[in-house]
């Protein structure tokens, strides 16, 4: 007699993995394994918008800033301004928001009217019942239906903190200008006596102190070794009091 075998079953079939649907799904995947690489991105797009600010804030003055630069100054440009994180985040909750309702409509008409119907946020942000995804006529003539949500919305945070950037630091270049920012005396290596009138601290980097002077209306900078003395006043109404002591005109470079 014939040993019996004991009848084994074909192996279940492997479920295969999902492909990535888009490279934000990448992104995230990649992020949720190795989360330093998080701070690492933000770090270089703080850098990127600092740069961006710097060269437009310093270009209202006249002083070409980039020519001024060490490469160890392009990484720390964005951390000298904490407006740059809060622009950051502005600009990421519009474009969340802008997106949001094209997100609950990929989600399905049932994710979209709960959505619209159990919260009043979701009546703000979807006034309309759900209707399916139209061609539009660039699709129609062209083939192409336009971004995904992914990339529009970093296309959007890009684009808004951008010009987001542009405006505060214009708008903080006119304030100083008219009187505003940071008020200081300055006293030059090797000299006893401070430089005559007040000027307006505009910023500093790894070799250079950028001043501006309201009085000439006349923007500069001083390389940081011949700089001896920042003294920093509180106001411009107390720097117009106090009286400035006579010295040789600072020197330009």
């Amino acid at each position: 007699m014939e040993p019996q075998t004991a009848e084994t079953s074909p192996p279940a079939p492997q479920e295969t993995p999902p492909l990535r649907s888009n490279w934000l799904d990448w992104l995230l995947g990649a992020l949720r394994h190795e989360p330093t690489h998080a701070l690492t991105l933000f770090y270089i797009g703080t850098s990127a918008l600092g740069l961006w600010a710097s060269y437009w804030f310093f270009r209202s003055f006249g002083i070409p800033v980039m020519d001024y630069m060490d490469p160890s100054d392009y990484i720390t440009a964005g951390l000298r301004d904490p407006m740059y994180f809060l622009m950051i985040i502005a600009a990421l909750a519009l474009t969340f928001l802008l997106n949001f309702k094209e997100y609950a409509r990929r989600k399905g008409p049932v994710y979209y009217q709960q959505v619209r119907n159990t919260h009043w946020w979701g009546r703000v942000l979807m006034p309309f019942p759900y209707r399916p995804a139209r061609g539009n006529w660039v699709s129609r003539l062209l083939g192409w239906g336009g971004f995904s949500m992914p990339t529009a919305i970093t296309f959007g945070v890009v684009w808004a903190t951008m010009w987001m950037t542009f405006g505060y630091v214009q708008n903080k270049a006119e304030g100083i200008r008219a009187g505003g920012g940071h008020v200081v005396r300055i006293t030059l290596a090797h000299t006893h006596d401070p430089q005559p009138g007040t000027a307006r601290l505009l910023g500093t980097i790894g070799d250079f102190v950028f001043l501006y002077w309201p009085e000439q209306k006349r923007a500069e900078a001083i390389a940081v070794e011949e700089v001896g003395r920042i003294e920093s006043l509180a106001t411009g109404d107390n720097a117009a009091k106090t009286p400035a002591a006579p010295a040789t005109p600072t020197p330009a470079h």
